[in-house]
């Protein structure tokens, strides 16, 4: 600026002088009168007081327009830019320099943040290529449980377009979010501790389910804490490991189970478990007489029911077999009820009897189109894609599988196929095992029956021989003796205490021998072969005959007497005093062992099939582990009793081709059940 001022002075200085000199010259030279003379020198001043005038109105502006240049190259700093617009070609004052040396100073720092940028941009690629490429999908959330960011995995898996997660709840991405997944969240939230959560099922509003580990962090950014989630998709891991330990489950549960219908309901839950095979449903038909007959189904009868079955496999952190069974049971009934009344000859040949034929899987894509999926087999699924593996043993077909994923719609893939059809071959050996074993069984049954039949003979024998030895040892002295009691007391006397005397001891005499002849007519009974007249007999009748005997009993014992006998109970073919005898003995033990102001009970029903008598009472029940014993011979615990009473009951039942069992109740006292078939 003090540069800028001495040049207008000196301008100023050298303009005057020039004008002096030539009014110098004129006036020396006597022309100074000449008007024109003035006029020019007037000019002249007045040129150069403009000359000065703009000299000082330029420099003003040049300064100006520099301060202001140099101000938005502050500003530009102040953001981080360092513009190489303004050029300075020649340095004519501080300014220049000023602005000279801010241009040098943002080259040097546009080169530092240059390099510093493409370092961050490397670490961002590295970072990308990092995220982006792992394996594992994941989410995080922030402070209000809303989504910040998803990785590109998690897009891709969960079929969800970049960005539509964006700030949505986690509640708004999965379907259901179990109570593992929202408990873990809050206990990060809480302690700042990581939380893992193993075999965790997740099902998206897409219907994409999968078996994930699970791993919640908590990390502070900018002063707000966020929660990271790291979900490691281990369905395959999982059904690889699972195929491993599911036929030896299904053979120990086999072993276990005495009933074909668990043993299929078990083989189906492999096919529908979760981490399993992990099919939504599945069916099992079987080869019987000439038709493939629905034998059991597995699998929910809708998309709420799948809900409570994968959340249940998902509470807990094994996800046992047994609780994924457990959870199966609760379901699927509609479904089950279809399959059971299911039945397609073999002549049919619609595509369940195709695939059984042919033993190959057939996978049917589109139902609704197929020419091969007849309307009842497509009434039956009302799914758009199954498909139907054979059970084959030796090259010999015993039934089908067919699967789908109705709820979730997840398409099935060659892998699974295969793995069906691999399990499908232990599935039917263990079907096959187990018909074996059932026959086995059944032929151990007999065996057992034979020798319970040979021992009961054995010991009918036994009795047989004991009475045939006791008619001859025991008979005839028991008949002198009762004759001579019967003498004694006939004979005259005189009224006196010594012949009371004698009466009343003979007395004792005759009613012991008569008791010993009893018990002996009771023994030969026993063991001689009983002849039965069999009629058509309704047993409400030989039930009320039996009780209106044993009337005044009862009233003497103060015992109340229940009888529910069933409406419209079917004729028994029977012989009516032999079964009246079964009900006295049965009734009279009860009476026996119920004190006074207890009850008895008589119950009888029927399904059809099967006559079920049923007695109870209030009193001691049977002192005795196994409660059938009382059906021993010569089994008592009475002082007067020889024990054979329910062993004649037993006998007359079984020689009505019955059953009866005695057991202890709850609430007290004895029940015993008997079981009459109807004649067909």
């Amino acid at each position: 600026m003090i540069k800028t001022i001495i040049e207008f002075l000196f301008l100023l200085v050298s303009d005057t002088a020039v004008a002096v000199i030539l009014f110098y010259l004129y006036s020396q030279y006597h022309i100074i009168h000449n008007r024109i003379v003035y006029i020019l020198i007037g000019v002249i001043f007045l040129l150069i007081i403009a000359r000065a005038l703009l000299f000082f109105l330029s420099s003003l502006f040049f300064y100006r327009r520099r301060i202001k240049t140099i101000k938005e190259v502050v500003a530009e700093f102040k953001k981080g830019k360092f513009s190489q617009t303004y050029k300075v070609k020649k340095v004519d004052n501080d300014l220049d320099e000023i602005l000279k040396e801010l241009m040098i100073a943002g080259k040097h720092m546009d080169s530092i943040v240059s390099a510093q940028k493409k370092e961050i941009d490397n670490f961002i690629e590295l970072y990308n290529s990092i995220i982006f490429s792992i394996s594992s999908y994941f989410i995080v959330l922030g402070d209000d449980d809303r989504v910040l960011f998803a990785n590109e995995g998690f897009y891709k898996k969960f079929q969800y377009p970049r960005d539509e997660i964006y700030n949505k709840k986690i509640e708004e991405i999965f379907y259901f979010v179990n109570a593992r997944l929202k408990g873990g969240i809050a206990q990060v939230r809480e302690t700042g501790l990581t939380a893992v959560l193993e075999k965790t099922h997740l099902l998206t509003l897409n219907k994409v389910s999968i078996i994930a580990d699970i791993k919640i962090s908590n990390i502070v950014v900018k002063d707000a804490n966020q929660i990271i989630i790291i979900i490691d998709d281990v369905t395959k891991k999982l059904r690889s490991d699972y195929q491993i330990s599911l036929m030896s489950q299904i053979s120990e549960s086999i072993q276990k189970n005495d009933e074909i219908d668990r043993v299929l309901f078990t083989i189906l839950t492999g096919v529908t478990s979760g981490t399993g095979l992990g099919f939504n449903r599945a069916m099992l038909f079987l080869v019987v007489e000439g038709s493939l007959i629905g034998k059991m189904a597995v699998g929910p009868d809708s998309f709420e029911e799948a809900i409570e079955i994968w959340t249940a496999a998902s509470s807990s952190s094994e996800g046992t077999f047994n609780e994924i069974k457990s959870a199966e049971m609760k379901a699927g009934v509609n479904l089950l009820n279809r399959v059971l009344s299911s039945s397609f000859p073999l002549k049919a040949g619609n595509i369940f009897i195709q695939s059984l034929t042919n033993r190959e899987s057939i996978h049917v894509g589109d139902a609704w189109n197929d020419a091969r999926v007849g309307p009842e087999i497509r009434e039956l699924m009302d799914v758009k894609e199954f498909i139907i593996t054979p059970l084959v043993v030796v090259n010999k077909a015993i039934g089908i599988i067919v699967a789908d994923n109705k709820f979730n719609n997840a398409p099935i893939v060659k892998e699974s196929s295969e793995l069906l059809s691999i399990f499908a071959s232990q599935a039917a050996m263990s079907i096959e095992s187990y018909r074996s074993l059932d026959t086995v069984r059944s032929e151990m049954q007999k065996l057992s029956e034979r020798q319970e039949a040979i021992v009961e003979s054995e010991k009918l024998a036994a009795v047989g021989r004991i009475a045939a030895h006791m008619a001859h040892e025991i008979r005839n002295p028991l008949v002198t003796m009762g004759g001579y009691a019967r003498r004694i007391i006939q004979l005259p006397k005189e009224k006196s205490k010594i012949s009371k005397r004698i009466d009343a001891s003979a007395e004792i005499i005759l009613k012991e021998s008569e008791r010993l002849e009893k018990t002996l007519s009771n023994v030969m009974d026993f063991s001689r072969p009983a002849k039965f007249i069999k009629e058509f007999n309704n047993i409400n009748d030989i039930i009320s005959d039996t009780v209106s005997l044993l009337k005044n009993l009862f009233q003497e014992k103060k015992l109340e007497i229940n009888l529910r006998l069933g409406a419209d109970i079917p004729l028994v073919k029977s012989d009516f005093n032999q079964l009246k005898q079964v009900m006295l003995n049965l009734l009279q033990n009860s009476i026996d062992a119920t004190p006074a102001g207890g009850a008895v009970g008589i119950r009888t029903e029927s399904d059809g099939d099967i006559i079920d008598i049923v007695i109870t009472d209030t009193g001691s029940g049977i002192d005795e582990e196994d409660p059938n014993v009382v059906f021993e011979p010569f089994y008592s615990k009475k002082v007067t009793g020889v024990g054979l009473g329910l062993a004649i009951v037993k006998k007359i039942i079984k020689d009505h081709d019955g059953t009866i069992r005695a057991s202890n109740r709850e609430e007290g006292g004895a029940e015993f059940v008997i079981r009459l078939p109807i004649p067909g």
